[in-house]
């Protein structure tokens, strides 16, 4: 294999589309509701962007669910349904939201690479918005990458993830800005990205002769967005190491037909299709909207809602509460009647680590549960050993008086046995509660 060769070879196709998460404040969305195009900053009714037979957008998501379990598409298109049957929380559909801004340019991106610079002319189609419970919004905009080298595409993923605000992509962010709190000064902090990257979903037709293991190293070198040539080596400042390679390919690559394989990653999702194999209409409509979006809005949830139940001032019962409701609706155990999208949506879960997220936060909602149970059993206790305490006192009393009038009769033996008797019980419970207090300070 000419690795140089191939790096300079133009595929069939190539498509990304780049994501990235906020936090917003929940007045934005009362406003963009409210129906008025004005208050929605330039942004449209979402609409579904692959659509051959020109459907209406609301029939293509009624479509899904002959694919899909309701309750699961919901999660994401909770408004159109196929029956009167309610599959969705009704208070988290009245936080969820669609828009779509369409962009149609094709804009020239100015990227340096050591001491060449490049000026790439990529066609932007449009930018979406996901709104979504716990004001949190999934943002994506997607390229048309066709006429660019594999090796230009995984430039030009590696520079638009990474590159934050430039004087290329400013028009992104403001068309984004307004979603930002703004300071006393009225500025905002660019701070468009959760984390330091942006997500990457791409997917690339090809037509190479090459063998299954040549095409997973480039499906390798696509994923992590490396020069052409870093898995095989003949890059070797991105080389991977043997058993890091095979990591991946073993548990992150997605192969079931011949025709094409995926990685899914961390920080991107890759598709390598074979001339011919790709569909955009399921891979965009389908596999994107729905089963990665939804794992992007999980992942970013259960971050976002552990990073508040550790906090010092969390209500740890109105957050168990919140998540059982959540869990019901958003983590799903199955997902479709047909068998590949469970396996799609499974290796993207365990890319992003969102199991990892579940266990964190149900460990952490069972301990803040045992201390409450223990507190709670404490308390008990401690109000059973005082009422036990003065029904001691209360038999000494008692006995006290009936052993006075037995043999004496008179107040002075009585309050003598009676004082003694409450002495001997203090001192044993003294002694108790000394010895107990050693035993716990060790």
């Amino acid at each position: 294999m000419n690795w140089k060769q191939l790096a300079s070879t133009k595929p069939c196709s190539a498509y990304s589309i780049f994501c990235g998460v906020l936090d917003y404040p929940e007045s934005i969305l009362e406003k963009l509701k409210s129906g008025n195009k004005e208050d929605r900053y330039g942004f449209d009714e979402w609409k579904i962007h692959v659509n051959p037979d020109n459907e209406t957008s609301e029939d293509i998501i009624k479509g899904f669910n002959r694919f899909y379990y309701e309750s699961f598409v919901h999660t994401i298109f909770p408004d159109p349904k196929s029956s009167d049957e309610q599959h969705f929380n009704s208070d988290f559909a009245e936080k969820t939201l669609r828009l779509s801004r369409k962009i149609d340019q094709t804009l020239p991106v100015t990227i340096r690479q050591g001491k060449l610079t490049h000026v790439f002319n990529i066609k932007f189609e449009y930018m979406d918005l996901f709104f979504f419970p716990r004001e949190i919004v999934v943002y994506c905009f997607k390229c048309d990458l066709s006429g660019f080298s594999f090796d230009e595409i995984t430039l030009i993923n590696n520079y638009l993830r990474n590159s934050g605000v430039t004087e290329d992509t400013q028009f992104l962010y403001d068309s984004l800005s307004f979603l930002e709190p703004r300071d006393e000064t009225g500025s905002n902090n660019n701070s468009l990205s959760f984390g330091n990257k942006m997500k990457v979903f791409s997917l690339v037709e090809h037509d190479e002769d090459i063998t299954k293991e040549e095409e997973n190293m480039l499906l390798y070198d696509l994923g992590i967005c490396a020069p052409i040539g870093s898995a095989s080596g003949v890059n070797p400042y991105f080389q991977p190491s043997k058993e890091y390679y095979q990591e991946l390919i073993e548990k992150n690559r997605i192969t079931v037909f011949d025709n094409w394989s995926a990685l899914s990653l961390f920080d991107t999702f890759t598709g390598l299709f074979r001339k011919g194999a790709l569909n955009n209409f399921i891979w965009e409509n389908g596999y994107f909207n729905l089963l990665y979006l939804q794992s992007l809005y999980v992942k970013h949830y259960l971050f976002k809602i552990n990073k508040i139940f550790y906090s010092k001032d969390a209500n740890h019962q109105e957050l168990e509460d919140e998540f059982f409701e959540f869990n019901k609706y958003y983590n799903p155990s199955h997902i479709s009647y047909n068998f590949l999208p469970p396996v799609i949506f499974k290796k993207i879960r365990y890319s992003l680590a969102v199991s990892d997220e579940l266990t964190l936060l149900k460990e952490g909602i069972e301990r803040a549960n045992k201390k409450v149970t223990e507190k709670r059993d404490k308390m008990i206790n401690n109000i059973l050993a005082f009422i036990g305490i003065l029904a001691v006192f209360s038999v000494i009393w008692d006995l006290s008086g009936w052993v006075n009038e037995l043999f004496s009769g008179n107040t002075t033996s009585y309050n003598i046995l009676s004082g003694s008797l409450t002495v001997i019980v203090l001192l044993i419970l003294g002694i108790f509660l000394f010895k107990n207090y050693r035993k716990k300070s060790r």
